[in-house]
């Protein structure tokens, strides 16, 4: 994956003093955000696998609730301004296309409960299902965890996860640890086990500490029998960064037709989608041509919430302001942005960002964070 995807080091976390006394509420396939535009439902794809039905019948429900198709910041991929019913039968239908290791929904109808991320490579694909299958379902498991398994690339090794197993190796919070083993899901989920352990209403392993979850990681980890190697993007491979993360009906088509043909989909953290195993590239960039950048753009490193008029919080129309912004050469550059309509700045993505924030007098200030604004 691209340089701007790695990881260059680790952070300690201190773990937050306070107890947790309330559920965090991040919505799922049936557990819905009540916005000012109507229900959110997100879903959580498995290493980021979407299919190609998946997609077509996510992109049906974005349309008919009146916004484009999202991909979060976290991989996941949401549907706004839903009536319940909506919300419902778009679930129900995810359930009856369930096939496949990494379906959205399962044949139960069961979705993860936290995001699970691997590397786009496909070497981790495998992985990254069987920890999903016994995660599904699961009511002790926390909405905020992210879990990261990283082919040793270092893309989504530096999500600053929960839990990351980086090339066999077990990093918690951002602090590395002497665990390693040749099994990625055993390992990842073995971690996830401890903090449940130790959790005590929190939501991340840093609210925790790693220490605490690492002292209850428990069963044997062999050393590695082998080294994870970087695999850069083959010729059969392109990335393509639809803006801000918004898929379209236009575009959810094409990329549901490319998936038919035999590509593989894989959405990302990044908000971008990677085509494996495709056919012909250059006739694939060609048919996305004009509907999501296929190449350098300003908006390779821009993303942003929802704003005005969706979100009843926002101070003003972010999406708006910033296409305006970009067209006029005054947004896009190398240090990545993330603009906002007011101070809970969400989706703020991890690492050094420039927090451009709404305010209620319809201007903007600019923010430099090291991090993220929130847990």
């Amino acid at each position: 994956m691209p340089a701007d995807h790695r990881h260059d080091g680790a952070r300690q976390r201190t773990a937050v003093s306070a107890v947790r006394t309330v559920p965090d509420a991040c919505p799922g396939a049936w557990r819905r955000h009540d916005a000012a535009d109507g229900a959110l439902a997100r879903f959580r794809p498995v290493g980021g696998a979407v299919g190609a039905d998946e997609l077509r019948a996510l992109s049906r429900a974005a349309t008919t609730g009146g916004s484009p198709l999202e991909i979060t910041s976290r991989g996941s991929l949401q549907v706004r301004g839903l009536t319940a019913d909506a919300a419902d039968a778009l679930a129900e239908e995810l359930r009856a296309l369930s096939s496949g290791p990494a379906p959205l929904l399962d044949a139960q109808g069961r979705d993860l409960p936290c995001s699970v991320v691997a590397s786009p490579s496909g070497l981790l694909d495998a992985a990254a299902a069987t920890l999903a299958g016994a995660l599904r379902g699961r009511t002790d498991v926390p909405g905020r965890l992210l879990v990261a398994l990283d082919d040793g690339t270092g893309d989504v090794a530096g999500l600053g996860a929960d839990v990351t197993v980086a090339g066999g190796r077990l990093t918690l919070a951002d602090t590395p640890t002497d665990r390693a083993s040749d099994d990625p899901a055993a390992l990842a989920l073995a971690a996830i086990e401890a903090f449940l352990e130790v959790r005590d209403g929190a939501w991340r392993v840093a609210e925790v500490g790693a220490d605490r979850v690492l002292s209850r990681v428990t069963g044997r980890y062999r050393s590695l029998s082998e080294r994870y190697r970087p695999v850069g993007a083959g010729a059969a491979t392109r990335e393509v960064t639809p803006r801000l993360g918004e898929i379209d009906t236009a575009t959810a088509a094409v990329l549901a037709d490319l998936a038919d043909a035999g590509a593989v989909l894989r959405v990302t953290p990044w908000r971008t989608v990677v085509l494996r195993d495709l056919a012909d590239t250059d006739a694939a960039l060609a048919r996305l041509d004009g509907l999501v950048e296929t190449g350098p753009s300003p908006w390779s490193t821009l993303s942003a919430c929802v704003g005005a008029p969706r979100c009843a919080r926002s101070h003003t129309d972010v999406r708006g302001d910033l296409a305006r912004a970009v067209a006029a050469g005054r947004a896009g550059g190398l240090l990545p942005a993330h603009w906002v309509g007011c101070s809970r700045a969400c989706g703020t993505p991890a690492g050094p960002v420039a927090v451009v924030e709404g305010t209620p007098d319809g201007t903007y200030r600019t923010i430099v964070r090291a991090g993220r604004v929130t847990p």
